[in-house]
This record gives C-alpha cells, sequence and structure tokens, in this order.
C-alpha cells in the first residue's frame, strides 16, 4: 500500500512532469499552518492596523496605507541603515531585499526553487498536532496572467531591460496613486549568502488585498501536509541532508543546528533511561 507521504511526494512528481513539459520552472513556499494565506509582510502589516482599530475600510483606503507605509519605510530604512550595508544592498532595489532580510515589511513574497527547502520551513516551529502545508507557483504562468508577458522580471540596476514592465510602479520609493499593479514574479537582488543557500526567489505583491492562492489560483497548488505525517517529513529531511545550518550560513544558522544537535542528544538519553527502568 502507498502511504500518504509517498502520494504527498508524487502529487508534487505530477506537477512538476506537467511544468517541464511546457519548460517551465516551479517554486515553493512551506507554511508550518496551513490555514496561513499568502500575503506578503506589508499587506499584513495593514491589515492588522485596521483590525487593531476595529476598522474594515473600503480597499482603496488599504491601498493608500500600503503605499504610505512602503514608502516611509524605505526612506528610513536608507537613511539609518546605509552605512550598515554592503555594496549589493545600497541599490534601489538591493535595499528592498534587504529589507526582506532583516523582516522590516515589504511587498515581497519568499518563495524557494527547492521542494526540500519549502518543506524545511514548513516544518521550522510547527507543531506535531498542526497541519502544514505547501505552495506550488508557476512563476512563468503568474507573469503571462498578470502582465501578459512570459519569462520573469529582472529587478536590480537592470530592472528598465524587462520589457513592457515599468518596475518603477513596484518601487517603494516612487510608486505613484493610481499605478494598481498586480503581483508579479521577479529575478532578485542576491544580497546575502542566506539567499544564494535557499534559492531564493521572490514575487513582487501588488495593490490587491486578495490573499495569492485565492486571486491567481491558477498558478498555484496547495497541497496540504497533515499532522500525523510530521514525523515523516522530518524523516525525509532528514534523509535529504538538510539542515539549519545549510540553509542559515551563518552564525545564527549555526547556533540553531549546535542546539537542534543537543535537543536530540536529550531526546536519545531520555529513550535510553524509559528503556532502563521499562
Amino acid at each position: 500500500m502507498v502511504s500518504a507521504w509517498s502520494e504527498i511526494l508524487e502529487a508534487i512528481q505530477d506537477i512538476q512532469t506537467a511544468a517541464k513539459k511546457d519548460g517551465d520552472p516551479l517554486w515553493y513556499r512551506g507554511h508550518r499552518l496551513s490555514s496561513w494565506s499568502i500575503k506578503s509582510t506589508a499587506h499584513r502589516w495593514v491589515d492588522r492596523s485596521f483590525e487593531a482599530v476595529g476598522q474594515n475600510p473600503p480597499e482603496r483606503d488599504r491601498i493608500e496605507l500600503l503605499r504610505d507605509v512602503t514608502k516611509t519605510l524605505f526612506h528610513r530604512f536608507k537613511a539609518r541603515g546605509w552605512q550598515l550595508l554592503s555594496p549589493e544592498e545600497r541599490s534601489d532595489w538591493g535595499l528592498v531585499f534587504a529589507m526582506q532580510h532583516y523582516g522590516v515589511p515589504t511587498r515581497l513574497v519568499d518563495w524557494t526553487e527547492n521542494f526540500v527547502c519549502a518543506l524545511y520551513f514548513a516544518q521550522r516551529g510547527r507543531a506535531q498536532t498542526d497541519d502544514a502545508a505547501i505552495f506550488v507557483l508557476n512563476p512563468q504562468k503568474l507573469n503571462k496572467q498578470t502582465i501578459q508577458r512570459e519569462g520573469l522580471v529582472a529587478l536590480g540596476g537592470d530592472s528598465n531591460v524587462a520589457k513592457n514592465v515599468n518596475t518603477n510602479s513596484y518601487h517603494p520609493a516612487i510608486v505613484r496613486p493610481g499605478e494598481d499593479v498586480e503581483t508579479i514574479a521577479v529575478v532578485p537582488v542576491l544580497t546575502n549568502p542566506r539567499m544564494v543557500a535557499q534559492r531564493a526567489a521572490f514575487t513582487l505583491g501588488g495593490a490587491n488585498f486578495q490573499p495569492l492562492e485565492e486571486r491567481y489560483a491558477s498558478c498555484i497548488k496547495k497541497i496540504v501536509l497533515p499532522a500525523n505525517l510530521f514525523d515523516e517529513a522530518n524523516r525525509f529531511l532528514e534523509m535529504a541532508g538538510q539542515s539549519h545550518f545549510g540553509y542559515f550560513p551563518d552564525l545564527d544558522g549555526l547556533r540553531q543546528e549546535l542546539e537542534a544537535g543537543l535537543e536530540r542528544e536529550i531526546s536519545m538519553a531520555q529513550q535510553t533511561y524509559r528503556k532502563g527502568v521499562g
């Protein structure tokens, strides 16, 4: 009998095979809670702000606040963090990706080109009793739907080479009122080793506040990871040789990996003790 975990892997493989026939790449995103929708941190911040004061304004008001907040954060981050940034992070779009890296709200949403990496993030911090989820995005199909253009949109110093796409309409420092753009899949500015290790990919959110998996349902598939498969998912990650330090190649990632090793040793000692007294 085929296990449920095998069925999940087969479902991923089927999606990959279909995309490969069309020559399309696939991106993945892991959520440790299946109920979480896909929105950028900036969109979520605006939603929480109105909820905090008990308001449910029309979307036009949300869009205006989104523009104001992202523009203000960009200029403050640039003014106060400039001397702390690397040369790669000091470009117009490099600053935006640096903001994302350090947890400042932006309209970016993180994806990865690697399914195993997405699974790692779905398992990271997940409770054993929770359903998690993997989202699979066809970025070429998304851009075809939103901007009628095949291929990804280049950002960075050469962002204007992207034909028929005005990337200025998306930048927080220069976006103008009235430009209600749609979400696009973009080529990122690789500003740090984590982005390389995680094979990072990004969508750049438009003005709309509808979750991405609803607005672009034909481009995004959701695969639920039931709670009862928690251990099998972890075993799969162990077989793949994935670790904290592998995806976070810095001192913080090393700390996480060392702590995880200590936790495993404690767990093994507990199991040995129970067998001894059993």
